[in-house]
C-alpha cells in the first residue's frame, strides 16, 4: 500500500515583485516516478528549488517525510525553527541540477564521500564502501579515480546522480538533467533514472524529454505561468489533453 510522501498546498512563490507560482498544489505518493513538464520560464525550476528549500515559499506548505513547512503569507517572519525544519526538509531531498556541479579539483570518489563525511560524519571506509556501491550502481565503477574535467557529460551527470544518492534521500529531484547533453549521451542518465524508480525511488523530473515523460512516469505535471494546468497519467495527457493549453504545448514536441 502506497503513502503520501509529498504534499504540496497553496504554494506561492516570489521572484521580487513578480509571481513565479500561483496556488500549487499536487501530492506524490512514495515510488513515484512524476514529469513536470511545461514552456520555459513556466516556474518549473522554482517548484524543485521550493521543494528542497532552496528557495523559500511565500506562501503555502510543503510537506516531505512527514516534515511541514508552512507560511500564511510573505510577510510572515521566519525564526530560527522554521529554518531547523528547513535544514532538516533538506537533507531528505537529493538535487541534480543540469550542470553537473561536480568539485573539479576531486575524483568521482571523493565528489560522491564528501557530503557523508561531512554532514553525516560517516567513518572514511563507510563512506567509500557506500561511494564505490553507487558508483557501480550508476555505472562509473571503473572511473572511481577520475576527476570529472575528464569525463563525458554523460557520465558527468550520472555522478552526479550518485553523488545525491550518497545522502540517502527520500526523493530525487531533477532540473532538466538532459538539457545540457549530446543526444547520444541523454539515454545512459535516463536509464539510471528507470533504474532508480524500478528500485522504488521516488523521483521527479523537469524534462523536455517527452518520450521518457511519456514511457516512465507514473503522471505528469504540465504548469504554465506558475499554475498547474493539468495532472494525468502518461497516457490520457498525451493521448487526450483536456486543457487547450496543454495540448498546444504537446504539438511543439510530438
Amino acid at each position: 500500500m502506497t503513502e503520501t510522501l509529498i504534499s504540496v498546498q497553496h504554494l506561492q512563490k516570489y521572484h521580487d515583485e513578480c509571481l513565479i507560482l500561483d496556488d500549487v498544489s499536487f501530492v506524490i505518493e512514495t515510488g513515484d516516478l512524476v514529469s513536470i513538464i511545461g514552456p520555459s520560464g513556466c516556474g518549473k525550476s522554482t517548484l524543485l528549488r521550493c521543494l528542497n528549500c532552496l528557495d523559500i515559499l511565500d506562501a503555502g506548505s510543503i510537506r516531505i517525510d512527514g516534515i511541514t513547512l508552512s507560511r500564511p503569507d510573505r510577510s510572515s517572519a521566519l525564526d530560527a525553527h522554521f529554518f531547523d525544519r528547513a535544514h532538516t526538509l533538506r537533507q531528505q531531498v537529493g538535487m541534480v541540477f543540469q550542470s553537473f556541479n561536480l568539485f573539479p579539483n576531486k575524483t568521482l570518489l571523493e565528489n560522491i564521500m564528501l557530503a557523508p563525511l561531512v554532514v553525516k560524519k560517516e567513518a572514511h571506509e563507510t563512506a567509500r564502501q557506500k561511494a564505490m556501491e553507487l558508483l557501480e550502481k550508476v555505472g562509473l565503477s571503473g572511473l572511481s579515480h577520475r576527476r570529472p574535467w575528464s569525463l563525458s557529460g554523460g557520465q558527468k551527470q550520472r555522478a552526479a546522480i550518485a553523488r545525491a544518492l550518497a545522502m540517502q534521500p527520500k526523493v530525487m529531484l531533477y532540473d532538466e538533467p538532459t538539457s545540457a547533453l549530446d543526444p547520444g549521451m541523454v539515454e545512459e542518465v535516463l536509464e539510471v533514472m528507470r533504474h532508480l524508480d524500478h528500485e522504488g525511488m521516488t523521483q521527479i523530473i523537469v524534462t523536455h524529454e517527452m518520450r521518457f515523460a511519456r514511457d516512465a512516469s507514473d503522471y505528469i505535471i504540465y504548469i504554465e505561468e506558475g499554475q498547474i494546468v493539468e495532472i494525468s497519467d502518461e497516457d490520457e495527457i498525451f493521448v487526450s489533453p483536456k486543457d487547450e493549453r496543454t495540448r498546444r504545448f504537446l504539438r511543439r514536441y510530438m
